[in-house]
């Protein structure tokens, strides 16, 4: 071998070894760092001094919603009926739940306000963005979660029960959108996540008004996404499939979603399996608002107007 080439290798070999070593130092920062930012389990604190507005707070998706929020800095107004409507067939949140959410939130070391509403009272919604700007400032996300379900067949329905889900699930979304966006207009910043349905994306004849609603939803957030766009705000709606909260874990849905027998839990666990494509069942309500939490970030800065399935592989078989 040449002094020539024997130098060659000798250069090459001191090269890599310091961009290996170079590696290592750019993979330990990195590692470091991420270390720091998840310390203790936190994540990074991107929403310190921010505001979130969260419906339906009190227990399921709109508590995780809240919960990933808060984990990344944000302080909550939390926002729930926190009562039994006495319509709804099913248990709804209690002021017991309202009460340990705030403290769930509360343990992210931010702070939180309770506001005890109904979603159909405008007269409630402006109170929770009044509340919101006078202790914090600002509104900076908008979660219009609160929601109730419905079974049957459309011919069996009253107007009564009709009318029901329509004010909940539709026009309590129409209100809070509305309590918040001269605010976001005026801040010209904002993001709003609407919480809609897989049954949003397709029909669904035992769930017939429910589905509607979430329908609507989608467009109506479309339509914000266009009417506070110039205005720096963003609107997007998640539609989840089988989420594992009390809106479907209880006696009512159970009962009705085959005619004439009660389901077990471990029965609709094994529907959910079949449905999903991922080997998943049920899912938490964390992944629903991990999610939401993501559309708040900066990294969703470009999304809007969007409709965003978490459904475990199931809208595989939607058209594209």
């Amino acid at each position: 071998m040449s002094h020539e080439t024997e130098n060659t290798n000798l250069q090459r070999r001191a090269f890599m070894t310091g961009a290996a070593g170079a590696g290592f130092a750019v993979a330990s920062l990195a590692g470091a760092t991420r270390a720091q930012a998840q310390e203790g389990g936190s994540q990074l604190r991107d929403f310190e001094g921010k505001t979130a507005i969260v419906t339906g707070a009190a227990r399921g998706i709109g508590l995780s919603c809240a919960d990933a929020l808060a984990a990344r800095g944000a302080n909550v107004v939390l926002f729930d009926v926190a009562g039994q409507i006495a319509e709804v067939p099913y248990p709804l949140a209690t002021q017991g739940d309202l009460n340990a959410a705030k403290a769930q939130i509360e343990a992210h070391n931010v702070q939180a306000i309770t506001i005890k509403g109904d979603v159909r009272d405008m007269a409630a919604q402006q109170q929770a963005v009044t509340a919101a700007m006078d202790t914090f400032g600002s509104v900076d996300f908008v979660i219009p979660n609160a929601g109730i379900t419905q079974t049957g067949f459309l011919e069996e329905l009253s107007e009564e029960e009709v009318d029901l889900v329509l004010d909940i699930n539709l026009k309590g979304v129409i209100k809070t959108i509305q309590a918040v966006t001269p605010i976001l207009r005026q801040q010209n910043s904002g993001r709003i996540v609407t919480m809609a349905s897989v049954t949003g994306r397709m029909g669904s004849q035992r769930f017939p008004v429910y589905s509607a609603t979430k329908w609507a939803v989608i467009g109506l957030t479309k339509t914000t996404a266009e009417a506070l766009g110039p205005h720096n705000v963003t609107a997007n709606a998640l539609c989840p499939t089988l989420v594992r909260t009390g809106l479907l874990e209880n006696d009512y849905v159970l009962s009705t979603m085959v005619p004439g027998t009660t389901l077990e839990w471990e029965q609709f666990e094994g529907f959910a399996q079949q449905m999903h494509m991922l080997p998943q069942g049920f899912y938490g309500p964390e992944h629903v608002g991990n999610v939401a939490a993501f559309l708040c970030s900066d990294g969703a800065a470009m999304i809007s107007g969007d409709v965003l399935d978490i459904a475990a592989g199931f809208n595989a078989r939607f058209p594209a």
